[in-house]
């Protein structure tokens, strides 16, 4: 029975869609054009009424959240970036690459000769390696002492123009002067943040006037991982919501799972915590840093189709072929109206204007995150 709803599921709606198109008689036409229409209004309510109340239960559970569970979590249990490629894979290194080039592209833009960068959240800096020929000073920054020893052993080894440095800190409170970056790169960081707003107003105090800000992170209007062809007013909203925060269903706050409770030694008794993996909406995102003073340049996304989808688990068992092919993909969703908008990760740009930064750090309510009011 359930093999036989997952065939019906987007069959039915491909045969309404059918007749609706078929050359032939107005009547039937309407008909299965009415039929379709009220057949995504029943699927997209049922979509609306979930996806709210998953957005709440994450956002609750997120109020979970302490300094301490953060600390131990992104200390003693995350790996870096290039730990984690011998996890997941070649393919999943594939698609990683894809965001450090162009993340890397980007920066190199912005970069003239003896400037300075910043990469909060340097992790292997990956970075680094992708700007070795440019005459410029790198300050990589992590929160994890693991990675930061991790980056020291690969910096001590590396031979390039670019001259390094590396800072253990925390992206809400910068161990930098006011003005003394002109790149900042801050890449998949933004989403593990409980107060995100903090981060960006430290980004902009050491900005220089002109300074760019690279940003990627998770995207709420992703790709939805059911079909369009039952789901088609699911991806409408996707497509629209960018722009209109409101109208977003669903919204992830957290990484799905806890953080172990063994690190954290909690009794049985005690409930589970959860620490973000916000997903940003375009729109949203834009005013928290213009309320910094750090003007939006650019916006658009990337890596189609999601890692946690059907298709890219297809892809990663084809090997070498798997990867050519969503090379493929990447380039048609890229140049596709509407959908180019819908990639996993979000690819920011951002530049600080001359104006000071608004005093009294961020004010409440800023950011929608519980930690923020």
């Amino acid at each position: 029975m359930r093999a036989l709803k997952r065939v019906a599921r987007p069959l039915f709606p491909a045969l309404l869609l059918a007749s609706a198109l078929w050359p032939g008689r107005l009547r039937r036409r309407a008909a299965a054009g009415a039929g379709l229409v009220g057949l995504w209004s029943v699927v997209y309510a049922r979509y609306r009424r979930e996806g709210r109340a998953q957005t709440e239960l994450e956002w609750n559970q997120l109020r979970t959240a302490h300094e301490t569970a953060f600390a131990l979590h992104y200390n003693l249990r995350v790996p870096t970036i290039e730990e984690e490629f011998d996890i997941w894979g070649a393919y999943h290194q594939h698609r990683h690459e894809m965001r450090y080039d162009l993340v890397a592209a980007e920066a190199r833009r912005h970069l003239r000769p003896g400037a300075v960068i910043l990469d909060v959240g340097c992790g292997s800096v990956l970075v680094a390696d992708r700007l070795a020929d440019v005459p410029a000073f790198y300050v990589g920054l992590d929160y994890g002492g693991h990675h930061i020893a991790y980056a020291a052993g690969k910096i001590a080894k590396a031979s390039s123009r670019l001259r390094h440095g590396l800072l253990r800190g925390d992206g809400e409170t910068l161990p930098l002067s006011d003005a003394s970056v002109d790149v900042v790169v801050f890449s998949e960081v933004i989403e593990h943040l409980m107060r995100p707003e903090r981060a960006v107003w430290e980004l902009a105090r050491v900005l220089r006037p002109g300074g760019v800000v690279v940003l990627t992170t998770n995207n709420a209007s992703e790709v939805p991982l059911r079909s369009p062809l039952s789901h088609a007013f699911a991806w409408v909203e996707k497509m629209v919501a960018a722009d209109r925060p409101d109208l977003m269903s669903l919204r992830p706050w957290i990484w799905p799972e806890p953080v172990d409770r063994s690190l954290l030694g909690l009794p049985d008794h005690a409930p589970d915590v959860y620490l973000p993996h916000t997903h940003h909406i375009p729109a949203q995102t834009q005013g928290l840093f213009r309320a910094a003073g750090l003007d939006p340049v650019s916006w658009s996304t990337f890596e189609f189709p999601p890692p946690q989808s059907a298709t890219a688990a297809w892809l990663e068992r084809r090997g070498p072929a798997g990867r050519r092919v969503v090379d493929r993909i990447e380039a048609l969703c890229q140049a596709t109206p509407g959908l180019r908008r819908m990639g996993t990760h979000l690819f920011m740009v951002f530049r600080r204007t001359d104006a000071p930064l608004p005093p009294g750090g961020p004010p409440p309510g800023l950011w929608p995150g519980p930690f923020s009011a």
